[in-house]
């Protein structure tokens, strides 16, 4: 199963419209739709968003094995995953991997240049 597939069904758990996604995590219902369709795999930062969202474990949304709760479930707060001991991520395709790891390049560069940002404010202050 897809981490498109992983996010709908979390999504549809919660009883929420893609708008609703959209909506709490600051971007559009387009890229909601992009994701879950699996045409755009999400950055770490917006993966990891998700996951808060939705009240679930990062590995859940990863993990291919891991076992899709129903809303009852979700209410009770009884959630369980029966790979909470498997710390492996099942990587579906090079193309993923490589897309990740690009990612975390640019966050790195990003924060790398947001740094020197503060640091340059803070001496002309």
């Amino acid at each position: 199963m897809s981490i498109g597939t992983r996010v709908r069904q979390y999504r549809e758990a919660k009883n929420w419209s893609q708008e609703d996604l959209a909506v709490r995590l600051d971007t559009t219902q387009t890229t909601i739709s992009n994701i879950e369709s699996d045409k755009n795999i999400p950055n770490s930062l917006l993966l990891n968003k998700i996951a808060q969202e939705l009240e679930v474990d990062i590995n859940d949304i990863l993990n291919d094995a891991s076992t899709i709760i129903t809303d009852n479930e979700f209410n009770d707060q009884s959630v369980a995953n029966v790979n909470q001991y498997n710390p492996v991520f099942n990587i579906q395709s090079p193309e993923m991997l490589e897309t990740i790891l690009k990612n975390q390049e640019q966050i790195a560069k990003l924060m790398e240049v947001q740094s020197k940002l503060i640091e340059s404010l803070l001496k002309k202050g």
